[in-house]
Formats: C-alpha cells, sequence, structure tokens
C-alpha cells in the first residue's frame, strides 16, 4: 500500500502541470507545480485569449466620443478613437496580462517569504498563471453569451449584479461578486497551501484580503463607469 502511494507521488512529480486540469483536479496540478512549474507555454496562451477577449469587449462597447470629449466628432476622428481604443486593447491583452501575473506573483512572493514559507519565485508565478486560467474561461464564456444575446459587455451573467443591475459602487461590488472570481480565489487559497507550504489560515486570510480589496476597486471603477457616457 505504502509503495503504491510512493509510485502515485512519483507520477505526479515527473509529470508537467495542466491548465485544463485547474478545473477538475487542482491539487494536483498544485503538487505537480511544486516539483515543475510551468510558465511560458500557458502564459502566452492565457495572454492571447485575454487580448481576444479585450478586443471582443471593446468591439461590442458603445461609446458616444462625442459627449466624452465635449465636442462634437467627424466621422474620420471618431474612426480614430477607435483604433486608437483597439490598439490599447491589444496591448493590455498581450503586456498587460503577463505584467500584471508577474506584479501579483511578486507580491504573494513576498507575503510567503515574509511568513518563513521557502517557496520560489518560479512556482509563485506558476500558480499565478495557472489560477488565472479560471477567471480567463470565466471571460470568455461570459462575452461569448454576451455577444450572442446582445446583452451588456461589462456586467458578467455569472456575477451578482447581473440579477440586480445595479449602478455604481453597488454594481461594482456585485459585479466583483461573481462565479468565476470566487472559484479563483478560492483556488488561490488551496494553491498557497500546497505550493507556498503557507497554513491554511494564512492563506486564506490572504486570499480574503485580496478579494475584499477586488472588491473596493470594483466599487470605484463602478462609481467611475457611472459616470462615463456609455
Amino acid at each position: 500500500m505504502q509503495s503504491e502511494t510512493n509510485m502515485e507521488r512519483e507520477e505526479i512529480q515527473t509529470k508537467k502541470p495542466s491548465v485544463f486540469g485547474m478545473v477538475f483536479s487542482p491539487v494536483e496540478q498544485f503538487e505537480r507545480m511544486k516539483e515543475k512549474p510551468v510558465i511560458w507555454l500557458p502564459l502566452i496562451a492565457l495572454s492571447i485569449i485575454s487580448m481576444i477577449v479585450t478586443i471582443l469587449v471593446t468591439l461590442n462597447l458603445e461609446v458616444d466620443y462625442g459627449s466624452m470629449s465635449g465636442i462634437e466628432m467627424t466621422p474620420d476622428e471618431i474612426a480614430v478613437m477607435e483604433t486608437i481604443n483597439l490598439v490599447t486593447a491589444i496591448l493590455g491583452g498581450l503586456l498587460g496580462t503577463p505584467i500584471s501575473y508577474v506584479i501579483f506573483a511578486l507580491i504573494l512572493y513576498g507575503i510567503s517569504r515574509i511568513a518563513k514559507s521557502k517557496v520560489g519565485f518560479k512556482q509563485m508565478f506558476s500558480l499565478v498563471i495557472f489560477v488565472s486560467f479560471i477567471s480567463v474561461i470565466g471571460q470568455v464564456i461570459n462575452q461569448s453569451i454576451i455577444i450572442a444575446i446582445g446583452g451588456d459587455p461589462v456586467v458578467y451573467l455569472t456575477s451578482l449584479n447581473s440579477f440586480i443591475e445595479a449602478k455604481g459602487a453597488l454594481g461594482g461590488i456585485l459585479s466583483g461578486i461573481e462565479v468565476f472570481s470566487i472559484w479563483y480565489y478560492i483556488l488561490l487559497g488551496i494553491g498557497l497551501v500546497k505550493v507556498a507550504n503557507l497554513s491554511k489560515a494564512a492563506a486564506y486570510t490572504i486570499t480574503i484580503i485580496f478579494y475584499l480589496i477586488m472588491l473596493i476597486i470594483a466599487a470605484i471603477s463602478g462609481v467611475f463607469q457611472g459616470m462615463s457616457p456609455f
């Protein structure tokens, strides 16, 4: 029995983690990640997918550029603004996505080191990338359905705000209470336990703090969004 357990453990350690495995067997992927952290292929894939999603959101948004600028704009000027927004979306997906992963991984790495964890940055970076796969598939699913039904690309159908349709700060908070977002933070907490060897209390406390920070940012974004002429 013990030899079988050792063989299973060796098999896990020899395999690389799979992003698709994060859906059905996340704990196994975390154990593999601890031994063989993978970065480049999933990072490139998620960056490209994020770029495509951002482009779809940008194209699906109805923006009144005249109201935004306060002056009447010609069709050519509007076309230039649309092109700028599209280029920004492309750069945001290709560059903003990996940069945000690096920054978050550095923050978690620093916190873990303060907590006396021996986790390496490569392992933490891999953890952030793989957990982010859940957020990305949530974006893909939501935007695909929104485009099909002609809905608001800003409000995810899997969020609480899709039922309440609140505006301003409350709308931002309710938009943050979303199925894939909650799933993401749950997996992040488990990952901090399995990969960084943090205690469950420490890992879940860190996760809850970051979730609350995200809700605060969402509330602030909701205020500014309510002021914009979209």
